[in-house]
């Protein structure tokens, strides 16, 4: 692969990735417009924020066993489909409850999109390359989260919040075409090994109950949530020392 050709390849990955935390904080801004566009409290639309975090800290991890098993481009193209789609889905939503589902489906999408990223980066990539592509990986990644707020509020104060969805569909459909008619064909080492329901289940059990207990206002939300906490994190542990290694 051409030296130009790869750094295409390069930075239409970093689009795709970098997306998902500036999508993590651009929509702080915008919940005081979004309140008023559906006429819904604060308290309210802050679920859109929530199920975002929830989701894609109970899905990333398992985003990764997927790659492996049905391989990182499989997953990947379907982690930007999938952002695009609720992109325009965020964009075009009547009502609070379908925004919130977007936001949702925009998770699971930026979950399969950031780990299988980064897998296809190390079989594309030259290996002189590789340290200052990880470099620009993770500079875009802490970047991409602290202008998140301000390129929201450019966005929100010229257009609407409507705007902060509507900017990704260029870039992700960059990403998409890119990533369908420029990766090269590579082996994929492909794991036998099967995904742990249960081990998944309780690590989202475990994330879900810590994320709820942060942002609990109810007088027995913390009994309870720290009751589900000291149940499923050591069961969870418990089956993670359980769990074979993944044979390849």
């Amino acid at each position: 692969m051409s030296s130009r050709k790869e750094w295409a390849l390069i930075v239409s990955l970093l689009l795709g990735a970098i997306l998902v935390p500036i999508n993590s904080t651009m929509i702080a801004v915008a919940l005081s417009s979004i309140s008023h566009t559906y006429n819904e409290s604060i308290a309210s639309i802050t679920w859109v924020v929530t199920v975002y975090l929830i989701v894609m800290a109970v899905t990333q991890p398992i985003a990764g066993k997927l790659g492996d098993m049905y391989g990182n481009k499989t997953m990947y193209l379907w982690g930007v489909g999938l952002f695009l789609i609720a992109s325009l889905g965020c964009a075009l939503s009547p009502s609070l409850l379908l925004l919130i589902v977007f936001r949702a489906l925009q998770a699971v999408g930026g979950a399969l999109l950031t780990p299988n990223s980064i897998a296809i980066i190390r079989h594309v990539v030259s290996e002189k390359r590789l340290p200052k592509v990880f470099g620009f990986f993770g500079l875009g990644a802490g970047l991409g989260a602290a202008l998140g707020p301000f390129i929201g509020s450019i966005l929100i104060d010229s257009f609407s919040w409507h705007s902060i969805f509507w900017v990704n569909i260029p870039f992700l459909a960059i990403a998409l075409f890119t990533a369908l008619t420029m990766f090269p064909q590579y082996k994929e080492n492909k794991s036998d090994a099967p995904l742990d329901i249960i081990g998944s289940l309780l690590l989202a059990g475990s994330i879900v109950s810590i994320i709820l207990l942060t942002k609990n206002e109810a007088p027995w939300g913390y009994t309870v949530y720290s009751v589900l906490i000291l149940l499923f994190v050591p069961l969870f542990f418990q089956k993670r020392k359980t769990y074979p290694a993944p044979h390849h």
